[in-house]
């Protein structure tokens, strides 16, 4: 009920907003699977489509138990789709010992606030999970694209549920030395998950280092509770330049609640026993050029529930246009 509340009183507060007020700096468009590893398991695709306004006078729109020091207010709105299926995707039979299959899709709108090295997001997400998501077409339709086995057991996926998140975010840029000759920062980061599809708590870091690094707050995976490639200056302008970043992350996850592994929060589901910790490594490389970005990512995750024989991995596409 909380969550209710705090969504609708959001909602209210973006349909108050002055139209001329906004202005489009950011759109990302993401695309995730496992394919590049030659695996179809665990988080095996993902899609997102995002745009981000940044508000001229939008003092009262404001992240509770924050201070009032950050002076550019940001209002993001996110489209997303997910994938989640056990190891042996041509068994029909219930495999007892691996996790669920699970389609999840959702909106999502965030309230990004920022000053000259400090980036603190709010975000909510509502959506679905289940056969109504329609996941199990469009994982057909993706392995009929690539030549992938068609999945047989997405009879025993999670069953429909609502679902409802708040997920919060703190980020720090750090210019770092050069090294060898190279630009360096750090953007380190924590944040909590609160809702019945995740309940955690996290803290992150990412390096990068390259020349002509872009002026944001890093590029991320989609469900990381980020935005990507927020910048510090709002104002800044795009030359007609090449930048180019190699970029390193470490997470670290306390998680008390997953519904992916945990099953449906309402309704008896199949669920396999988690790990509450976790963690994820990531390395990649940003690309840039006038006000186009492009960023690719290698994440690996450890053993996420007790019967898991092997590390889950994906790659993670972003393309940004910036304004």
């Amino acid at each position: 009920m909380k969550t209710k509340i705090v969504l609708s009183t959001l909602l209210m507060s973006f349909i108050t907003l002055n139209a001329s007020d906004w202005h489009i700096k950011n759109i990302n468009f993401y695309m995730e699977n496992d394919a590049d590893f030659r695996t179809d398991e665990a988080y095996t695709y993902g899609a997102d489509l995002s745009v981000l306004f940044l508000l001229d006078d939008a003092e009262y729109l404001h992240i509770p138990f924050t201070d009032y020091k950050f002076k550019n207010n940001y209002i993001s709105f996110s489209y997303a789709q997910q994938i989640y299926t056990p190891k042996d995707i041509e068994q029909s039979s219930l495999i007892l010992d691996d996790r669920p299959y699970a389609g999840y899709m959702y909106l999502q709108s965030g309230l990004h606030q920022s000053s000259n090295d400090n980036l603190k997001s709010l975000i909510l997400q509502m959506g679905f999970i289940g056969p109504s998501t329609g996941m199990q077409k469009v994982q057909d339709v993706i392995h009929g694209i690539i030549g992938s086995p068609e999945p047989q057991g997405w009879d025993h996926q999670l069953q429909n549920e609502l679902t409802f998140q708040v997920n919060f975010s703190d980020k720090y840029h750090v210019p770092m030395s050069d090294l060898f000759g190279l630009e360096a920062s750090l953007v380190p980061e924590y944040g909590f998950d609160l809702g019945n599809v995740s309940t955690k708590a996290y803290t992150a870091a990412l390096y990068r280092f390259g020349w002509n690094i872009a002026k944001d707050y890093g590029s991320y995976a989609i469900d990381n509770n980020s935005y990507s490639r927020i910048t510090i200056d709002p104002n800044h302008e795009y030359k007609d330049q090449w930048g180019f970043s190699f970029n390193l992350s470490l997470k670290a996850n306390l998680i008390a609640q997953n519904i992916f592994l945990d099953g449906n929060t309402i309704v008896e589901s199949h669920s396999v026993e988690k790990n509450y910790f976790t963690m994820n490594g990531a390395y990649g490389f940003s690309l840039s050029y006038g006000h186009w970005g492009f960023d690719y990512l290698h994440t690996h995750t450890s053993k996420e529930f007790k019967k898991q024989d092997s590390l889950n991995s994906y790659g993670s596409f972003l393309v940004s246009y910036n304004y």
